[in-house]
């Protein structure tokens, strides 16, 4: 949580810095807000290939500092109806945070590569350390991916493929560790944050 605290104040640090900066040159300051389709490919038990989806949706904001760099942070959540030898649901809520890097290629296309870093919760299943076990559990999480966008408008692009490997540290009763493959896809959308003095 320490973590989470840490990354959300630096970027609200980087928000004034960036606004600041914007209306120094004379634009608007502004955040990419993305919502897209997500889905996790998972397997369980731990080491086997019991494979099975988790689906759900991701919310993300990036924050520009210059043209290519920008400050992320992400809010995503996921659920599979039964687990692969269990009776068991499971869900789960990432927050994640950290750089993003695009690279623009034409008017209208662009790739982004980012790390994000944070914490998932997860919940309605069964999460075991030794012995014991719990419904709940909360552990730390990265994701290290990107995508491809295609500008529509001016202020909006589609995102029809953006690929993520997903880390989670949450307790199995093994190695406590599960390393997926999270795909998604979407839209975002240019919402400026306030209007250039001149």
């Amino acid at each position: 949580m320490l973590t989470i605290c840490a990354i959300a104040a630096t970027i609200m640090g980087a928000s004034s810095r960036a606004q600041a900066q914007a209306t120094a040159n004379n634009e608007p300051a502004h955040v990419l807000v993305s919502l897209r389709y997500s889905a996790t490919r998972a397997n369980s038990p731990p080491g086997s290939c019991g494979c099975f989806l988790l689906q759900g949706a991701a919310l993300d904001a990036a924050l520009p500092f210059t043209s290519r760099l920008s400050a992320v942070l992400e809010a995503a959540g996921n659920h599979a109806n039964v687990v692969p030898g269990t009776s068991r649901q499971l869900s789960t809520v990432t927050l994640l945070a950290g750089p993003r890097y695009t690279a623009q290629f034409g008017l209208r296309h662009s790739v982004f590569a980012q790390g994000i870093f944070g914490a998932v919760r997860g919940f309605d299943a069964d999460f075991r350390r030794g012995n014991d076990a719990t419904d709940t559990a909360t552990a730390f999480a990265y994701a290290i991916g990107g995508g491809y966008a295609f500008r529509l408008t001016h202020t909006v692009e589609l995102r029809p493929i953006q690929l993520d490997l997903l880390q989670t540290n949450l307790p199995n009763g093994a190695n406590s560790r599960q390393r997926n493959l999270r795909f998604g896809a979407g839209v975002a959308f240019t919402v400026p944050l306030g209007i250039a003095r001149r």
